[in-house]
């Protein structure tokens, strides 16, 4: 299978961030991570996905906190540009 990177406009919220993933991944992908990058002299989110042979699980996207998700495994953890601001957040499965 191949990687391969997609873009994420940091002026979204959380809930939309999370939601473009969970349609990416509805394509038999899986988030791997994400960074922060310039395109065309505008940083930006740049995720990782990778093709597999499946739907995964449900991914969830929170604001970093002491607290887990309950009943959810942690798979990333990082910074991303959520609504206009740096925002460390975790992504569980």
């Amino acid at each position: 299978m191949s990687k391969y990177l997609m873009v994420f406009d940091g002026s979204h919220d959380l809930a939309w961030i999370e939601s473009a993933i969970q349609g990416e991944e509805s394509l038999a992908t899986e988030f791997l991570g994400s960074q922060l990058s310039p395109i065309d002299g505008k940083i930006t989110n740049v995720a990782t996905f990778n093709e597999i042979n499946h739907v995964p699980a449900d991914i969830k996207v929170r604001t970093h906190g002491p607290v887990l998700l309950a009943g959810k495994n942690p798979v990333w953890s990082g910074v991303m540009l959520v609504s206009g601001s740096n925002t460390t957040v975790d992504v569980y499965r």
